[in-house]
């Protein structure tokens, strides 16, 4: 089961130099952190009087140097200075002046320090076979450090955990240990991360399935017609499927999933053949009968037996059906060995 893809978005900060003292003339804030491919990183100085002449020299970690320059400026205006750096952080020392006087030596002096980030979209990752439900926790990655999480957890009756859970401190790559301390049954599970720049990427996870009880329908040798005498089978499992839809439809998308089976009597590839052509009339049955929402069917023949048995075994264990209502396909396993779902019109 994927989750939807993971989304950055880019968070703007402006970080404001220390407060104004008595008689200064030129100020800074700074854009420190920009997605690539969305501009630099932006170090803005405002004149607090009018400058003849206003330049900034920086050194940049890495030993390059830099330096921007702005003719006459008047008083309030903001001068942007763009950091065209090579993706990744590097640490700034600066130094502006602001010269106001006729002479060289007539200036402002400003000095100050920062670090700057040009940079990819956040990646995370949250491992499926790391969300424990019941043990109430969720393992989550990225790919730079990370400074915060949230966690949303959704029920059929609506969000029932929605909080930031403290990080430990960590770098790219390590495991994040997300717990929380509400029970309830999870339809949807949105995990945020954000790094120590205000990016932050989330998964969307639907952990949640149910597999209905039914009666399964007896089909004739060979057949996979629904007879009239099977129909009120097919009627009692959707009268329990419309009410789960019913009550878990407003926070997720309710998907039914029909898989055929059959025992080992018989040709395997006529088996599969006949599972799928099965899954598919009980499918066309429940979409007659109202099911509305998406709808899928697969056949896995003589896979994912529920009884193993010897070839040419005729088991009725194993002539069987499953309905799964989910968010999400479900995963392959030994139950559903394949992923190839169709989806009936």
């Amino acid at each position: 089961m994927r989750s939807a893809a993971p989304v950055a978005l880019l968070v703007l900060l402006f970080l404001p130099a220390a407060a104004l003292g008595q008689g200064q003339l030129l100020s800074y804030s700074l854009k420190p952190a920009v997605q690539a491919g969305q501009g630099y990183p932006q170090i803005l100085l405002k004149a607090e009087a009018d400058f003849r002449k206003v330049t900034t020299a920086c050194e940049r970690s890495d030993g390059e140097e830099v330096s921007f320059s702005a003719g006459a400026t008047k008083k309030g205006k903001t001068l942007a200075f763009d950091l065209k750096q090579p993706q990744g952080t590097f640490r700034y020392r600066c130094d502006a002046h602001g010269f106001y006087g006729t002479g060289e030596e007539e200036y402002f002096d400003l000095s100050f320090g920062f670090e700057a980030f040009l940079g990819g979209a956040l990646k995370i990752e949250v491992p499926r076979d790391q969300i424990d439900i019941k043990g109430q926790s969720v393992v989550a990655r990225a790919d730079r450090q990370v400074s915060a999480a949230h966690l949303l957890l959704v029920g059929p009756d609506g969000p029932f955990f929605d909080a930031d859970v403290p990080v430990e401190d960590n770098e790219p790559g390590d495991d994040l240990y997300l717990p929380w301390d509400a029970r309830g049954e999870i339809l949807r599970m949105d995990v945020t991360l954000t790094d120590r720049w205000g990016f932050f990427s989330f998964e969307n996870i639907f952990p949640w399935s149910l597999e209905i009880p039914h009666d399964d329908i007896l089909f004739d040798t060979g057949s996979h017609e629904v007879t009239a005498d099977e129909k009120p089978k097919v009627a009692r499992a959707y009268g329990d499927i419309d009410t789960i839809v019913a009550r878990y439809s407003k926070y997720v998308e309710v998907r039914l999933y029909i898989a055929g089976y059959t025992d080992t009597v018989g040709d395997r590839a006529s088996n599969q053949g006949l599972s799928e052509r099965r899954a598919k009339a009980i499918a066309e049955e429940f979409r007659q009968r109202g099911f509305a929402g998406p709808l899928y069917y697969q056949g896995f023949g003589e896979d994912g037996l529920a009884v193993t048995t010897p070839d040419s075994t005729d088991e009725i264990a194993n002539r069987r059906a499953v309905y799964l209502l989910a968010s999400r396909p479900p995963a392959p396993n030994s139950n559903f060995p394949r992923g190839a779902w169709k989806k009936l019109p």
